[in-house]
């Protein structure tokens, strides 16, 4: 294999996959690997921090909203860490394991998957949700008032304060994996184990199918107004508008970046202006800025791209590869 060619930044081998990457608020950058340990580094930091935290792979990734990272693992363990004290286990389920997690911090909660059952934390209180098969994803609405949760068959929705409640039922046959609420609440869309999205408008539960992929989509972002969501899945960005009512349907997807011969993997959006990365399964990462064709290359040969992620302040991005190479390079 190619030694990576990094235009600019620093970089580490960490001889362990990088299964996410992610910033918290104060622009510590963290990334989980699949040896179980969490690397972190702080912007003025020399070198990261090894974070030894899980018997087992880390599956799942998350900034907490009061600063730090929260962490799932194989082992059925939610493990918070922060740079001014010891990690700390906030929850635990034998036998399971923990494939995703998400904070709000809207309402101050905490949600985790595990199995068929998404849990959410508030504080020491703790309220399970049961699906009728995995649930494969999990995220808050924007104001952290009710909860989506991907499963096959559809998504169900939960007030996440509600003690005693049915979910709303999305439904839509097949297995829905990834989800994400829009911005302005007003649509939620799952990837599916099919090349292909699906959305649904929320005030009337219209469908909305979002398909001819090449490959099934891993990775999706929202553009900094909301407004468009950007994919994986094909060897360039595919990017959906959600402006006017009907959102996507009827319109052409825009496609962006280069022509590559390998497929899109992890896409992320910049925070502060309109501009997309994305990694490749070649081990490119490039950026672009939406509407203005010309790809710029931050990185060649760097191995399947597994994890992306801008700083807060869009000055830095985060990256890692399946083969263990990780880098922040200057934006």
């Amino acid at each position: 294999m190619s030694e990576p060619r990094l235009r600019d930044g620093r970089s580490w081998n960490f001889n362990a996959p990088v299964v996410a990457c992610t910033f918290d608020g104060e622009g510590v950058a963290a990334f989980a690997l699949g040896d179980g340990t969490l690397r972190t580094i702080s912007p003025s930091a020399h070198a990261p921090q090894t974070n030894e935290l899980h018997k087992g792979a880390i599956l799942s990734l998350a900034a907490h909203h009061t600063g730090g990272f929260l962490t799932g693992g194989d082992d059925g363990r939610v493990v918070h860490t922060s740079q001014t004290e010891p990690p700390r286990e906030i929850a635990s389920v034998k036998g399971r394991w923990i494939e995703n997690v998400t904070t709000s911090a809207e309402t101050d909660l905490v949600a985790y998957t595990a199995s068929k059952t998404a849990t959410i934390l508030h504080g020491s209180q703790a309220t399970t949700l049961t699906h009728p098969s995995t649930a494969a994803g999990v995220c808050f609405d924007p104001k952290g008032r009710r909860i989506a949760v991907a499963h096959y068959d559809g998504a169900s929705l939960w007030w996440v304060k509600a003690t005693d409640q049915q979910p709303k039922m999305l439904q839509w046959k097949g297995s829905h994996l990834g989800v994400t609420w829009s911005p302005d609440g007003r649509f939620l869309v799952t990837t599916m184990q099919e090349n292909a999205l699906h959305g649904w408008r929320l005030d009337d539960a219209a469908d909305m199918r979002m398909s001819g992929y090449p490959s099934k989509v891993k990775s999706f972002a929202w553009d900094r107004r909301g407004k468009m969501l950007f994919t994986s899945g094909s060897t360039r960005v595919i990017g959906w508008s959600f402006t006017g009512r009907n959102g996507p349907m009827g319109r052409e997807p825009m496609e962006m970046g280069p022509e590559r011969e390998d497929f899109v993997q992890v896409v992320a959006t910049h925070p502060k202006a309109d501009m997309i990365a994305a990694g490749t399964a070649d081990g490119a990462v490039w950026l672009e800025s939406i509407g203005d064709p010309g790809a710029e290359f931050l990185l060649l040969d760097g191995g399947k791209i597994t994890a992306l992620a801008f700083s807060p302040d869009g000055s830095h991005l985060a990256l890692g590869t399946e083969d263990g190479y990780a880098a922040l390079a200057p934006v």
